[in-house]
């Protein structure tokens, strides 16, 4: 199992580089092309849209010729949109350039359905959430890691948009090759498959009727949207309430993303099944206190209280998809299909937020991050429950 678990992590690490590559190309994009913010915001627009087209799909997909197989046709497809997006780059073809960008989206969306429910059915059950949380943490160390590289990278080879030079498509290069790497390792160890039985493998009328499997997804897409909507309105906070430069601010930002970081870790690490259910209360009403004292203070101490809010994220994504998984282990490909679409929170909840801020006002604009911790903590009341497992592991 050690294996297979430090193969499918390099699988986390790699969607969370390029995940986190992708939220700051939008700058390069800018600068390079020539184009306006608008047209660079594509990227993180097809980046939204690749999820809904592929998810699904994949899902069918994962039933019909098993994880092992897709998990490496979504490498393969990572690799080859990365070494495309390289091209592009180097010869200066937007168009292209968004090509290639959404068809690595497509793989890494197709990623993240295939390696989070696969490790979890891969893992003993009494392990399932420590090694989710781990896997979790090995990818926020790439979602932390990649934006510091691409910074130096950048400042040391800086891009010439007349000249078509620019650094970052030998960065998407070593992405490709890391993919191509994967993919071998994947048959150097041979990876065992785990079963999709046939009679429930597309079924999915059944799944909606039980509501531990539909909260479960309602809850990922709370929590995604909570996740992002508090870091993206944190700047806001720490410049305009805490008063603090945009320099400063823009680097205590990280502060946020490394505490899931440590908090996944330790977790992974220290956590246990049986505990997970108070774990998940605990974490989610320590980020509402976090939130509401925050609120209440409105300076600098209540700027460092919601940085803080990060470790209380990082526990919540790996009890959450775990214990749908648990529910329907059999229909856990199109689980992770759904769960993954959810993400899209992450695109709503930002906005709603960014809304109320301008129709009231910054402060009060945090009751809607209070609001869904709350919710979040009813879920974790109501719907954690433990329930015996079912092995589907074959060679």
């Amino acid at each position: 199992m050690k294996r297979n678990f430090v193969l499918l992590a390099m699988v986390f690490f790699l969607w969370g580089n390029i995940t986190a590559v992708n939220s700051v190309i939008i700058l390069f994009f800018y600068h390079y092309f020539q184009i306006s913010w608008q047209q660079a915001m594509l990227v993180t627009v097809l980046f939204y849209i690749a999820p809904f087209v592929s998810c699904i799909p994949c899902s069918l997909l994962i039933a019909r010729y098993g994880y092992r197989r897709m998990l490496q046709s979504a490498l393969m497809l990572s690799a080859t949109g990365c070494t495309v997006l390289a091209a592009t780059l180097h010869e200066g073809l937007f168009i292209g350039a968004l090509i290639a960008v959404f068809v690595v989206a497509v793989g890494v969306a197709a990623m993240q359905v295939v390696a989070n429910p696969y490790l979890a059915l891969l893992s003993p059950p009494e392990r399932r959430v420590s090694q989710l949380s781990l896997a979790s943490a090995v990818n926020s160390l790439g979602t932390t890691l990649a934006p510091a590289c691409i910074a130096l990278l950048l400042q040391a080879y800086p891009a010439i948009p007349e000249l078509h030079q620019e650094p970052m498509s030998g960065m998407w290069l070593v992405l490709a090759l890391f993919s191509l790497l994967l993919l071998l390792g994947s048959q150097v160890i041979r990876l065992p498959d785990v079963a999709v039985p046939a009679t429930v493998a597309h079924a999915s009328s059944g799944l909606w009727r039980n509501p531990q499997v539909v909260f479960s997804v309602v809850a990922i897409f709370v929590y995604v949207g909570v996740e992002v909507s508090l870091a993206t309105n944190l700047l806001k906070y720490l410049t305009l309430s805490a008063g603090w430069s945009a320099d400063i601010a823009m680097s205590l930002i990280t502060l946020y993303w490394g505490g899931a970081l440590v908090g996944r870790l330790m977790f992974g690490l220290f956590g246990r099944q049986a505990h997970s259910a108070a774990v998940f209360k605990g974490a989610t009403l320590l980020c509402a206190l976090l939130v509401a004292v925050g609120m209440w203070l409105n300076n600098g101490v209540g700027g460092g209280l919601l940085l803080l809010a990060g470790i209380g994220n990082s526990v919540m994504y790996p009890i959450i998809f775990s214990h749908a998984i648990s529910q329907q282990p059999q229909r856990a490909n199109i689980l992770a299909g759904a769960m993954v679409m959810a993400g899209i929170g992450g695109a709503l909840f930002p906005w709603l937020q960014a809304l109320i801020i301008d129709t009231l006002s910054l402060r009060l604009s945090f009751l809607l991050p209070l609001g869904m911790y709350l919710s979040l903590a009813m879920w974790g009341v109501y719907f954690l429950r433990p329930r015996a497992d079912v092995s589907l592991v074959t060679q």
